[in-house]
């Protein structure tokens, strides 16, 4: 595998914020652009980091050479008649891999041992690897295993492709779908991806352009390498936007907690801080386990919003900042700040979640 797409290599030694994408497409699967075509978008784009998820390949990896200036973390789609999903992290050999290496056909269904996504997607996570439902509710491509393990579930993609019709209303039914998943106990952290694969539309397709980054993926990591933006991923320290740019923290008892903090059993008065940097007005609002507990419209440039209350154990929250345009579609969502003990979860399967199941086609 090329030096660059190596977990451990550092391309930036200072600890901050990173911005990437999650869901990215080369000319080795459906995508028109080759890897090095890709990395020089990626570049253009201000991207410090982005993801290869190729459908059911990993030959582009062979393909990028040597680039010192930007982080490319290994990935696949796996692309069943079920729906899709991202596995993060493939810098090594598996012993599933040649299972699902079978572009350029979708896969009709899975063989060996790992013969059902939950199969497949736990012998992944035992190899440290990390998976990730895409595009979850939108047809024809959603996510149709309704007897998939949630345990076995790292992050959703509550962010795909804007430039997609469907998704505009697509993307914010799996925001709610994920609301609901952590008021059930689930800590999965919320993911973008620009799932892009051409800069203009297809022939015939009435729809903008796709742009690398948009929706973009900001991650907390204490360096720069594929290591520790995986990390923070794991750590739920993410906030995925359209364009603003936020910050929110939680102080407790003299001490701040950002985004993804699990601050477990603590009393006393907790003080929620947000920011939004933004181009034009906004609605910004503080969310907790699912309701909206503060919020305040901003004009254009940038703003705060507090909120505060008194911490009593054994209450278990979630908390996080959601940032809405004047038609009230949301424009960045935080990961939460968690507080009070960790809750079971009882509904384990993803069909829990779902209503009004409908069986439909593949091909994104």
């Amino acid at each position: 595998m090329p030096s660059n797409l190596s977990l451990s290599k550092v391309f930036n030694p200072q600890a901050g914020w990173y911005q990437g994408d999650f869901h990215a497409h080369t000319n080795f699967s459906d995508g028109v652009h080759s890897p090095a075509d890709l990395v020089d978008v990626a570049r253009s784009e201000g991207l410090d980091f982005f993801a290869i998820t190729d459908h059911n390949t990993i030959e582009a990896y062979a393909k990028f050479g040597e680039v010192p200036d930007i982080l490319i973390i290994p990935g696949i789609e796996i692309t069943l008649k079920e729906g899709h999903y991202n596995v993060f992290g493939l810098a090594g050999d598996f012993d599933w891999l040649s299972d699902v290496c079978v572009w350029p056909a979708p896969l009709s269904h899975l063989t060996g041992h790992y013969n059902t996504p939950t199969k497949l997607m736990h012998r992944a996570a035992e190899q440290g690897l990390l998976n990730s439902i895409n595009h979850p509710l939108l047809p024809p491509w959603d996510w149709l295993d309704y007897e998939a393990a949630l345990r076995n579930v790292h992050c959703l993609e509550i962010w795909n492709d804007p430039s997609w019709p469907d998704n505009k209303w697509a993307n914010p039914q799996a925001v709610d779908m994920w609301t609901r998943w952590l008021n059930a106990g689930y800590r999965i952290t919320a993911l973008g991806g620009s799932d892009y694969h051409r800069p203009q539309p297809k022939p015939g397709e009435d729809k903008p352009a796709e742009r690398l980054g948009l929706p973009r993926t900001w991650v907390y990591a204490e360096e720069l390498s594929g290591a520790a933006i995986l990390a923070g991923v794991v750590e739920h320290r993410i906030y995925v936007t359209m364009g603003p740019q936020v910050t929110f923290q939680a102080d407790v008892n003299g001490t701040s907690y950002g985004i993804g903090a699990d601050l477990g059993k603590v009393e006393g008065t907790i003080e929620f801080k947000a920011t939004v940097s933004h181009q034009f007005p906004v609605q910004a609002q503080l969310i907790k386990s699912g309701d909206v507990m503060a919020q305040v419209s901003l004009k254009e440039g940038s703003g705060p919003l507090q909120y505060t209350e008194n911490l009593t154990p054994p209450d278990s929250a979630w908390y996080r900042f959601d940032v809405l345009d004047p038609n009230r579609q949301i424009l960045a969502v935080t990961n939460p700040i968690f507080v009070g003990p960790s809750r079971k979860p009882s509904a384990l399967m993803y069909g829990d979640f779902i209503e009004n199941h409908t069986k439909t086609a593949i091909g994104k």
